[in-house]
């Protein structure tokens, strides 16, 4: 795999064909099955996003590079007034369309919503069938993380974006504070991150990804927000999928 130029720099984000991404072979390759580690960060995701504040409001809500992925979408749905999804590559924005104006939940996502509907509990009372809630409230935005505007949400997701964009160390840092940011003060981050990575394959293309410990995604954000809890999934000495052997979730308060 590819990862540095002539003169020896790491290669950043913009040497690789996001063109070329192909949605529906990383859906098959990560979600084909359901990993219990996706539950986990699911679940983890869910109780941070019922305690963010203000308590009680239906909040503002991004996911930042959502890509072919339903599952922030159902974590955050049960309070979001809005949900935009904030995806870069044209290829995903396709995908994304098409899967909320499907009829019906693939296999794969009912799994998930019910997982996200047993982490939120029986009080909330939620649907046997998230879509129709998901395309009133969802807005798809073509977008860079580089490019997220500042204090606009309420709070924020990310689910394997900023360590999965680039093998530079400059553009994780700025893609993270960008994420951190668009939250405003008081606000909730939630976001999941790959360990242990060198890249990864998805139908033939390669992908970059920055190789990370927990000290090290918790280091970035130490200088934007408070309360922040560092859980690692699921980490072992082996390749779980292709690129990666573990998990890293965080969350925190923006300042």
């Amino acid at each position: 795999m590819l990862e540095k130029d002539s003169e020896g720099i790491a290669y950043g984000n913009a040497h690789y064909e996001w063109g070329q991404f192909d949605p529906e072979a990383y859906f098959q390759q990560y979600y084909g099955e359901p990993h219990a580690d996706d539950d986990r960060v699911a679940c983890l995701t869910v109780d941070v996003l019922k305690r963010a504040l203000p308590e009680g409001n239906e909040l503002e809500v991004v996911d930042v590079g959502t890509g072919p992925n339903l599952i922030p979408f159902f974590c955050a749905a049960p309070r979001a007034r809005r949900l935009t999804a904030w995806e870069f590559a044209e290829s995903n924005i396709a995908w994304l369309e098409a899967e909320l104006k499907g009829s019906a939940l693939r296999p794969q996502w009912q799994h998930f919503w019910g997982t996200v509907r047993s982490a939120y509990g029986a009080g909330w009372s939620l649907p046997d069938d998230p879509l129709p809630a998901l395309r009133e409230r969802c807005a798809i935005t073509q977008g860079s993380i580089f490019d997220l505007p500042p204090r606009t949400w309420d709070a924020a997701t990310m689910f394997f974006c900023a360590e999965s964009i680039t093998k530079r160390d400059d553009e994780f840092d700025a893609a993270c504070t960008a994420f951190a940011r668009c939250v405003r003060s008081g606000g909730t981050v939630a976001a999941a991150f790959l360990v242990s990575s060198e890249g990864y394959v998805v139908a033939d293309h390669e992908f970059p990804a920055l190789r990370l410990s927990a000290e090290a995604i918790e280091a970035v954000f130490k200088p934007h927000l408070d309360e922040i809890v560092v859980t690692p999934i699921g980490i072992v000495d082996r390749e779980i999928r292709s690129g990666y052997s573990g998990q890293v979730f965080l969350s925190g308060k923006v300042r």
